[in-house]
């Protein structure tokens, strides 16, 4: 019997691995790109006679819910290009347009409910990264770019390129220019790697021109565009931009400053950029959140010189954290191709302790952060990441090696191995490594990782960690049930476990968390979830043990015309304190090209600490005259509450104000900006109180 079960538990685990490496095999479509010398307008009519000489791409398949279907309407994809651009057509056919779903007007504003289409560009054709452009059946645009064959997608990046759409009796059509100039490629290269999309929101409904696709992204198993001919085209190799700005704070001189960016073209596969002053100023606060852990949080990067290649320092070790640097006088970058390497750099200088280090003000350092691949042909990639902070004639910061692996369509493994430097001379090394199984609606992983003693003192003075001294496991496993019937769309549950004791063995944390979410037919998304978590007594973080845990329901709502609601209640346990959280947020298309949100976080502990319970507010409203002409409002706010529920005392601690009139004449660089701000007027994590109006011209040249 013991045999038995031997066998048992050494075979049966194989042989479900063996299963699940099998799936349907993946088609990929390849089209062909007519070179034309006819100009083209950019009006969404599609009428010009080289669309109709130009050889059309027909077939889309459903990733969700019906994978590998053909989708619900046609789909028809042509592409042209000339000496400056390439040119998209699309012609999205719908037998009820007048349901389409198209209500958010907001540059790289979150469109994923809405009708839309996207393309998916391999310029290099080296099956690790692509630009990927989207819109709407409004023409609202969405841009970024996606790495490492889809493990990391990045949605900051902005460049030039133009679109427009139109909705009438047949569906939709969409025509798209992106002028070569706003893009690094191989001009050797006679074909680029070319996936497409389709969203159809009512009928949630997601379709590809490469059929049984692994993942949305994977980007080696793209199709191709054919027939390119890059020995006659002309794109600028420079691009100047230029801004002036003048600022009258309450209670202080006028001011006027000027800065400006510049950008150059070594080759079509390598790009410089510099910068001096920039300024962040009109850039909009943070959402505030309460922390609920004893951990540094970590927010988003919004400054524009930080995001473009941000997405080749997203590592899970993050040994760059670009809000590490506070404001800079001057920086400057590289990025693009050297044979098979992909390489990015950056450098800077800056005071750090306008980014809230533990420094002596006034005092600058430079910063330094380079990342070098080497790329293969199934989509895997190794390389080296190497970040610097040198303050006062002292050095800090980190060298790491980084693999991210196929070895089939749906097994992986990245991991990653870093030495640090800088005041902790022990305990220095970390990294990990994660094998991973990922296919269409399935995901599982495992993980171990290392971080020695002196890691995060070395690493955070450019990078990211929360804590150090462990040694870590953790597990995933998830999987989306496709129901599509009983008013049910889909079920997906998840289980989540993580533990990790110290360099010496004892046990410092375990947390198991458990959730499911379903998406219903009519409109409605409930999720549950579940987290049960210890924490030992351990300095500078847990003066005792812990056992915290959460549970949380979520529900939402999407009409599809435009509004959609959503609800949270949390009820639980932390660090000796009863929690209860509740939130809430209303998404209004209020007239076509007028949107509105108004979302709050309200948070109540007992025993009460009144510094602890708050009230935190934003509503947000922007009305798009077009889309590159509109008006922001921004308000955020945070009561601290006080009394019980029954008998509530609100204290304002402090609101920001942002109000925002924007002109991109020159899209999305050359623009007029004129700005109200009341509350933090710097790009810092200082708070201010200030009433500050800001006036920028920025051009290009």
């Amino acid at each position: 019997m013991n045999k038995i079960a031997k066998f048992k538990s050494t075979i049966l685990p194989l042989f479900f691995i063996f299963l699940i490496t099998l799936g349907k095999p993946v088609f990929s479509q390849d089209i062909a790109a007519n070179k034309s010398q006819e100009n083209i307008k950019i009006d969404g009519r599609l009428n010009e006679a080289v669309w109709e000489k130009a050889i059309p791409l027909k077939d889309f398949y459903q990733f969700e819910p019906k994978y590998g279907d053909k989708a619900s309407f046609p789909t028809t994809v042509k592409v042209i290009y000339d000496n400056h651009s390439i040119y998209f057509g699309f012609e999205c056919e719908d037998p009820e347009p007048k349901l389409i779903t198209a209500k958010i007007t907001k540059r790289d504003g979150d469109f994923n409910k809405d009708d839309g289409i996207v393309i998916m560009l391999d310029t290099f054709f080296d099956k690790n990264n692509c630009y990927l452009f989207s819109v709407n059946p409004l023409g609202t645009q969405k841009d970024g770019k996606i790495a490492d064959n889809g493990r990391t997608t990045d949605f900051n990046w902005d460049e030039t390129w133009y679109s427009e759409c139109l909705i009438h009796e047949k569906g939709w059509t969409a025509e798209i220019e992106i002028p070569f100039k706003s893009l690094k490629y191989d001009k050797k290269q006679s074909s680029w790697g070319f996936n497409a999309a389709r969203r159809i929101a009512r009928k949630l409904e997601k379709s590809f021109s490469v059929r049984n696709i692994t993942t949305p992204n994977r980007i080696s198993q793209f199709g191709k565009i054919t027939n390119l001919d890059f020995s006659d085209i002309s794109a600028k190799r420079y691009t100047v931009i230029p801004y002036l700005q003048s600022q009258f704070q309450k209670g202080e001189k006028a001011s006027a400053d000027a800065g400006v960016d510049l950008r150059y073209d070594l080759t079509t596969k390598l790009r410089v950029e510099a910068t001096v002053n920039p300024d962040y100023a009109t850039i909009e606060a943070d959402v505030e959140k309460v922390n609920l852990t004893r951990y540094e949080m970590r927010y988003p990067e919004k400054r524009p010189f930080f995001l473009e290649g941000a997405e080749n320092y997203s590592t899970r070790i993050r040994q760059f954290y670009s809000r590490r640097i506070g404001e800079i006088p001057w920086g400057a970058k590289v990025s693009g191709k050297l044979g098979k390497w992909k390489v990015n750099g950056l450098v800077t200088q800056s005071d750090p302790a306008t980014a809230a280090a533990d420094v002596e003000a006034g005092k600058k350092a430079i910063f330094s952060v380079f990342r070098v691949n080497r790329e293969f042909k199934n989509g895997s990639n190794i390389g080296i990441i190497g970040t610097n902070r040198m303050y006062q004639e002292e050095n800090s910061g980190s060298l790491g090696l980084t693999a991210t692996l196929f070895f089939t369509d749906v097994l992986g493994m990245t991991s990653q191995l870093v030495k640090t430097h800088g005041p902790a001379d022990y305990g220095t090394w970390t990294g990990f490594i994660r094998p991973s199984y990922d296919s269409q609606f399935s995901h599982f992983h495992f993980r171990y990782s290392h971080c020695g003693e002196g890691v995060m003192e070395n690493l955070n003075s450019t990078g990211f960690i929360r804590d150090d001294d462990k040694k870590e496991f953790d597990t995933n496993i998830r999987h989306t049930f496709w129901i599509n019937r009983y008013g049910l769309e889909s079920l997906r549950p998840s289980f989540n476990y993580n533990r990790y004791w110290s360099q010496e063995g004892m046990l410092r944390s375990f947390n198991s968390h458990y959730s499911v979410q379903a998406k219903f037919l009519k409109k409605w998304e409930y999720s549950f979830s579940y987290m049960d978590e210890f924490k030992a007594e351990y300095d500078p973080f847990f003066e005792k043990d812990f056992n915290n845990h959460q549970l949380t329901n979520k529900l939402g709502f999407d009409n599809k015309k435009g509004m959609s609601l959503s609800f949270a209640y949390t009820i639980g346990h932390n660090y000796d304190r009863d929690l209860e959280k509740v939130s809430a947020g209303i998404d209004l298309k209020i007239l076509d090209g007028w949107n509105l949100s108004y979302h709050f976080d309200k948070h109540w502990f007992s025993p009460a600490d009144p510094d602890d319970n708050s009230w935190i507010h934003y509503i947000r409203t922007t009305y798009y005259i077009n889309k590159d002409l509109y008006f922001k409002f921004f308000y955020q706010s945070k009561y601290r509450f006080l009394h019980k529920w029954t008998n509530p005392e609100f204290e304002l601690l402090r609101n920001t104000v942002q109000i925002v009139f924007v002109w991109r004449f020159l899209p999305p660089f050359g623009a007029l900006q004129l700005a109200y701000q009341e509350g933090s007027t710097r790009y810092t994590d200082e708070e201010g109180q200030g009433r500050t109006l800001f006036a920028k011209l920025s051009w290009v040249f």
